[in-house]
């Protein structure tokens, strides 16, 4: 009898262990998004914009800009779309940030944003079905604000055009 409520007992703890564990899935990184942007600046003048677009973008410690070649006209930095979050609770879940790469290249009368995706993109569920992490239709939603604000500000006139 003894041994029979000690069988009950572990395969009760086991099943309480289990099912407080959180599964981790792992998702493929989307590809690449890139977008054209034609308008009627010279290469001096979209390089400026371009490099005032990441300056306001890039408002936090975690984004920089990596790279810059004016003859070239590159633009390259590292933007976080998701910044990490650090759980103080033992009941909370710390979460990693996630860093696409951005290039963006100029020349006369154009210039094109490039936005890859962060490798490694995952989603974890918790017992409530909460999602945390981040997911390719995260990816796509954060990259399409991004291109559309890179293309009205490169539209735009610059404030170094009239000053």
């Amino acid at each position: 009898m003894k041994k029979l409520y000690l069988i009950l007992i572990i395969i009760t703890a086991a099943g309480l262990l289990t099912s407080c564990v959180s599964s981790i899935k792992y998702l493929d990184s989307p590809p690449p998004k890139f977008k054209n942007v034609q308008n009627e600046s010279d290469k001096n003048s979209n390089y400026i914009k371009a490099n005032e677009w990441m300056v306001n973008v890039f408002s936090n410690a975690e984004s920089v800009i990596q790279f810059t070649d004016k003859e070239e006209g590159i633009v390259k930095g590292k933007y976080a779309m998701k910044k990490s979050v650090v759980s103080t609770s033992q009941y909370g879940l710390s979460q990693p940030a996630f860093y696409s790469i951005i290039t963006i290249r100029v020349k006369n009368g154009a210039s094109r944003i490039e936005i890859v995706p962060p490798s490694g993109m995952f989603t974890q569920t918790d017992d409530f079905k909460n999602e945390y992490g981040f997911t390719p239709s995260m990816f796509n939603k954060d990259s399409d604000k991004l291109i559309l604000s890179f293309e009205n500000h490169m539209l735009g006139e610059s404030a170094n055009d009239n000053w």
